[in-house]
């Protein structure tokens, strides 16, 4: 995707006429995805703004859950030494999962910089053109992944089933382009408007508190001021435009749509991969058990990404970009309220741990369970209690951080 993202831009964002190479230019640019894959990978970091600068980063689902949540938790609750065990387990996963991505992605953070350096800036951005440039890129990306799958199909049926949802969001200056499919989401933090439902900042920072494992003190005087904006649309069966769209694809299919999922299997409507719901060849290719019943040779769902841009302004504070797990157990506000309060108390801490944090908290807390006996549950039988959970926040004063679990 990076790749196709870089050839795509090519003429908009930057042009591939050499010119000086001014160390001055001040030309900065980030692009960020977070995707819902079969890979894994657990770590939470932060940056610099000039490490900001054509920055190429990815986040990727995954049951492994950083070692970090050992140091932090101790500052609400006491970590047990009998779970010592599972921080270890933890970090031998990490390093079992350190992806030759971080290669491909240095290399393009050095090419991206070259290039975008090279424009003068002296002329204006058409953002339609950008965003359909990513659209583009997401296109190719999954043609030229059913091309490899297709290659693969006699021995590896299974890769019809392999699919995902995308977020992707490429900064440059003050400009932000979100391209989505699926159901994950880009929630932006603004300050709010004077005086603006004071009655509901007291009800969530109490209930914040009553279930954080932070001690956050209503008393403290800390109240949320920001209110959260989703620039994202959600493609799942919860849309009833997303179900309506889908039904009047496919009217000779009763079962289009069924148990609030895409013929009874998928939750979300557009995703990438998932070939056997797009394709009959590629239903056909999977053992009878795992086949749906394929009528006509419409797609019951597709790779359309929504597209949105957004110049930020002096409201915006930080970003959310964050797979639906985290969505399982927060509302957009919650989550906005909850980072705000964990910055003025903890300002040198990683509020994407904390929220991934507070998301096993809350699973183990509707389960009925220890928040430590949840994490010694096996990562493929906790799925009954928390969705995989992938969360990057970027503060626009020049910060990353990124979490997994």
């Amino acid at each position: 995707l990076y790749s196709y993202v870089q050839k795509e831009l090519k003429g908009l964002l930057w042009d591939d006429n050499p010119k000086s190479e001014s160390s001055s230019s001040s030309s900065s640019s980030s692009i960020m995805s977070c995707t819902t894959l079969n890979s894994a990978e657990s770590r939470s970091s932060s940056c610099s703004s000039s490490d900001m600068e054509a920055s190429v980063s990815r986040c990727c689902e995954s049951e492994n859950y950083a070692s970090g949540l050992e140091s932090s938790a101790k500052r609400g609750k006491n970590f047990k030494g009998k779970f010592k065990g599972v921080a270890t387990k933890w970090e031998e996963n990490q390093r079992r999962w350190k992806c030759e991505w971080d290669r491909e992605r240095l290399e393009l953070d050095r090419r991206l910089k070259e290039q975008w350096n090279r424009n003068d800036g002296s002329k204006s951005t058409n953002h339609s053109d950008v965003l359909v440039a990513l659209s583009q890129a997401l296109k190719k990306t999954e043609e030229a992944y059913f091309d490899v799958a297709d290659k693969m199909l006699d021995e590896n049926p299974e890769l019809a089933l392999m699919g995902s949802c995308v977020l992707a969001m490429l900064m440059k200056g003050e400009d932000i382009y979100v391209m989505n499919v699926g159901d994950s989401r880009a929630v932006l933090a603004q300050n709010k408007e004077p005086d603006l439902r004071l009655g509901k900042i007291d009800q969530d920072l109490e209930r914040i508190n009553e279930e954080s494992l932070y001690d956050f003190q209503v008393s403290d005087g800390v109240k949320p001021s920001l209110t959260a904006y989703q620039l994202t649309m959600d493609h799942s069966t919860s849309v009833e435009e997303e179900v309506l769209r889908i039904r009047d694809e496919h009217p000779d299919d009763a079962c289009a749509v069924v148990n609030d999922r895409v013929k009874g299997s998928l939750k979300v409507t557009r995703a990438f991969g998932a070939g056997f719901l797009k394709q009959p060849k590629w239903n056909d290719a999977l053992l009878e058990m795992f086949r749906i019943d394929y009528i006509g040779t419409s797609p019951y769902i597709n790779c359309l990404p929504s597209l949105y841009h957004h110049r930020l302004g002096s409201k915006d504070q930080f970003l959310i970009l964050s797979s639906d797990g985290l969505y399982q157990y927060f509302t957009n506000e919650e989550a906005v309220a909850e980072v705000e309060l964990f910055f003025s108390l903890y300002p040198e801490g990683d509020p994407a741990q904390h929220l991934v944090e507070e998301v096993l908290l809350r699973a183990a807390k509707k389960a009925g369970m220890d928040f430590y006996e949840l994490l010694e549950i096996p990562q493929g039988d906790r799925r009954k209690y928390h969705d995989d959970v992938s969360i990057i926040i970027i503060s626009f004063e020049g910060r990353i951080w990124k979490s997994f679990v």
